[in-house]
């Protein structure tokens, strides 16, 4: 059985290493960026300023059920932020103050990029017809618990002008 020879010194093959693990990176990196971009743009095709989306927040506080929350956003804004906890008949109002706490569907874009570019662990899924993000995970430090961002929108209905 033929071995190959050892690396003659340490530093080429390290940085050889380095280039094949940051090579990878890179191409990930500019990868999931391409889709962000990509489904941008279909959602922005769309034209659809106004609408209520609905999501649900995997976190710890609520691991087995996680409340739905419905965000409103009328012409790129958040209008109104309710949440329907698990086994409860009736919403509860967010106040407006703590809207900045929310997403519309361009800040969910900017929040993946974001991670993306950072370096953290992101995973997302976007709609086939509108383009935005249905699906998407973001651990912004791997070392951290509670730091992530877990979302499933469950649907997303546009609001007539």
């Amino acid at each position: 059985m033929k071995r190959s020879k050892p690396c003659a010194s340490r530093v080429p093959c390290a940085a050889a290493l380095a280039a094949l693990v940051l090579g990878g990176t890179l191409a990930a990196h500019a990868d999931g960026l391409e889709a962000v971009d990509e489904s941008r743009r279909r959602w922005q095709a769309a034209n659809v300023d106004s609408y209520v989306y609905a999501y649900t927040k995997f976190c710890e506080c609520h691991p087995e059920t996680p409340p739905e929350t419905y965000v409103t956003v009328r012409n790129g804004e958040i209008v109104d932020v309710r949440h329907k906890p698990y086994g409860f008949d009736h919403y509860v109002q967010a106040e407006p103050r703590n809207f900045e706490w929310y997403w519309t569907i361009e800040q969910l874009f900017d929040l993946v990029a974001s991670g993306i570019e950072r370096g953290a662990d992101v995973r997302v899924r976007y709609d086939d017809a509108l383009g935005y993000p249905v699906r998407l995970f973001v651990d912004r430090d791997r070392y951290l618990i509670g730091d992530e961002i877990d979302l499933e929108l469950t649907r997303l209905d546009p609001i007539e002008r």
